[in-house]
This record gives C-alpha cells, sequence and structure tokens, in this order.
C-alpha cells in the first residue's frame, strides 16, 4: 500500500472521527460523481441519446476501480461533471465541461469546492447504447480516455488537500494521458482558451516548479478551514501565512494555471472567511489578494463591509 494513500487514509479517518477498520467494514470504488450532459443549441432528433450518455458516463466513471487500494465509502472522492454539447455531426460529439471537486470540512456540514475547471475544448465519438470501457497507457475510446483523465485529475487536487503533495499518483496518471493523446484534439498546447487547458493542468500539477501551489492546497483546507471548528482565529491566520508565502513565490510564476484556477474557485469562500476577522486583518489581506488576484479585486472589497 502506498504512503501516499495511508496518510491519506489516517488523515480521513481522523477527520471523520473513525476508528479502526473492520474485516466486515464496506469498501467501494473511489469516487462518487455526479454528471450532467446537456444540449441547449443542438437540434435533435433523439433526445433520448443525452440521457443515455450522461447515465453510461455516471456509471463508468462510479462503478470502475481507479486504483489498487481499498478506499472506504466514507473516503470517496466527490465530484461533479458537466458537458455541454454544442455540436453533434453523426457519432462525433464536440462541446465544454466543467470539473468541479468538493471535500467535507472536518466537524462541519458545509463542502467546500477544491478546484473547478473549465474544459473549452472537448471532443469524443459516441454511439448509444455503446459499451464503455477503459485500458491504462492506451486510448481505447477518446471519451473514456478523457473521463480517465478528469478522474484522475479529481483524485489528485482531494488527495493533495488532505496529504501534502498526496496527489503525486494520480497526477502522473494524468500526465501519462496527455502524453498518449499527443496530436489529438483538444489535448495540445494551443488548444483550449489559451493555457487553461488540459495539457498545461496536467504540466502544472506536475511540475516542480509550482509545487509550492499544490502545498497551498493542503495548507489552506487541513491547516486552515479544517481547523475552524477549534480556533477560527488560528486557522485564518493559517491561511493568511499560506497565502503570504505564495505572494513570495508567485512573481515568477504569474502566470501559472494553478494559482488563477485557485482564486477561481476560492474567491467567495475568502471573502466570506476574512468578513469576520479585525479591520487590521481585513487591510492586510484585501491588499494582498489584491496582488494575487486582481481579478477579483473589487470583489475582495466586500471584506471590508
Amino acid at each position: 500500500m502506498s504512503g501516499e494513500f495511508l496518510n491519506k487514509t489516517k488523515k480521513i479517518i481522523g477527520l471523520f472521527g473513525l476508528f479502526v477498520l473492520t474485516i466486515g467494514h464496506a469498501f467501494a470504488q473511489e469516487v462518487n460523481a455526479t454528471v450532467q450532459v446537456v444540449a441547449p443549441r443542438v437540434q435533435l432528433s433523439n433526445k433520448e441519446i443525452l440521457n443515455t450518455l450522461q447515465n453510461s458516463i455516471q456509471q463508468f466513471i462510479n462503478n470502475r476501480k481507479w486504483t489498487e487500494e481499498k478506499i472506504a465509502i466514507e473516503e470517496k472522492v466527490n465530484f461533479s461533471l458537466f458537458i455541454n454539447i454544442n455540436a453533434i455531426n453523426n457519432d462525433q460529439f464536440e462541446g465544454t465541461a466543467q470539473l468541479q471537486v468538493t471535500r467535507p470540512v472536518y466537524n462541519s456540514s458545509y463542502k467546500t469546492t477544491v478546484m473547478q475547471f473549465n474544459d473549452e475544448d472537448i471532443s469524443f465519438a459516441y454511439r448509444e447504447f455503446e459499451n464503455l470501457d477503459y485500458q491504462e497507457n492506451m486510448n481505447m475510446n477518446d471519451l473514456t480516455t478523457l473521463l480517465a483523465y478528469y478522474v484522475y485529475i479529481a483524485m489528485g487536487v482531494e488527495f493533495d488537500s488532505f496529504g501534502e503533495l498526496g496527489g503525486n499518483p494520480f497526477f502522473s496518471k494524468a500526465q501519462a494521458i496527455v502524453n498518449i493523446m499527443t496530436n489529438k484534439p483538444g489535448w495540445n498546447q494551443g488548444d483550449g482558451r489559451g493555457f487553461r487547458n488540459r495539457f498545461y493542468l496536467a504540466d502544472n500539477f506536475n511540475s516542480p516548479r509550482f509545487k509550492d501551489f499544490r502545498k497551498l492546497n493542503y495548507q489552506y483546507h487541513r491547516e486552515g478551514i479544517d481547523q475552524f471548528h477549534e480556533d477560527p482565529l488560528a486557522a485564518r491566520e493559517q491561511i493568511t501565512s499560506s497565502l503570504k508565502l505564495i505572494a513570495e513565490t508567485s512573481q515568477s510564476n504569474r502566470n501559472s494555471l494553478l494559482q488563477k484556477l485557485f482564486f477561481t474557485t476560492k474567491w467567495p469562500e475568502l471573502v466570506e472567511i476574512y468578513k469576520g476577522a479585525t479591520t487590521a486583518e481585513k487591510t492586510i489581506i484585501v491588499r494582498l489578494l489584491n496582488e494575487l488576484d486582481p481579478t477579483n479585486a473589487q470583489r475582495y472589497e466586500k471584506i471590508k463591509s
């Protein structure tokens, strides 16, 4: 059993107050995905194909074993996948997708969004009722290879939030998929919207240059918001400290996709976290957030209200 998995398991067991797993404990697949497929701008003679596709994708993701590890029901990785089809030509589908990964916050009913990623360039062939299958290290089907990529990214992000750099094995698998799909539409450096594409997402997660942004995931979640139930002041100070560390390295990585994704995902939560801060804290954090994320500067002004 890998060290990354053991670390993550121990942390989640502690998170939920679970005790030692017994032989009779129920185990399950690792992922709990909610999938939605829509095509509001496409004229369809067979509208049921969207429901069939949606159900097939959800069953493929949720019923498959993605690792050799045993993961208890309480430890499942939760994410949603929203697919918007904007063109269908015979069996060829084209559109966009949004991946949203969530996780529970310790001793709370609140679920925090760990990452949101908008994929502007997806394409795949699908025939209604066809069997969806996947095999590592090869592309059997463009759709299932795409889905496997999303699963590994979601698992990597969630594992990173429980253990520092705990998502390494999953990000490596995502990178391997990118390598296999070279020259396929949507998998190259110039595809999608600028550098916000699958190529750069896997590249950033696997690059030593951006480890600090991955560590921020752990510091923000495990050492920050997971501690709010015990000491909100200390938890907020920890989040501020982790953001200050990012500020020290962000000058050379200002165009990092991971930095942009973090603040695109977290700005609403950051506003709520710091509304309860002191006036002095608010002044410091608003200045820091404006430096790190100038796109949302006006939104951070709400912290002061």
